[in-house]
């Protein structure tokens, strides 16, 4: 996912709240998380935000059960609340 953070503190919130329900043996692995994204504007096209998180999980049905549970849905409107989103992607495979 690839964002502007607008409320750190909250973001932070999220962050503390979403690491058991997003991380761990039965749900993904962070590989990634950056405030420093470089975007290459092809197109012509502006690009997203400043901070990109690359997470693992074992297959894109992990990513979308994980993502569609109901554990992550109650906190998903404080993510979106602290930042402005860009772009959210299940890639199959790497």
């Amino acid at each position: 996912m690839n964002y502007d953070v607008t409320d750190p503190e909250r973001l932070d919130a999220y962050r503390q709240a979403a690491a058991p329900v997003l991380l761990g043996p039965d749900a993904g692995e962070l590989l990634a998380s950056t405030d420093r994204t470089v975007h290459l504007h092809e197109g012509g096209r502006p690009s997203g935000g400043t901070h990109t998180v690359v997470l693992r999980f074992a297959d894109a049905e992990q990513a979308r059960a994980v993502y569609e549970s109901e554990d992550y849905r109650a906190l998903l409107e404080e993510r979106l609340a602290a930042t402005v989103p860009h772009t959210a992607m299940i890639v199959p495979t790497l």
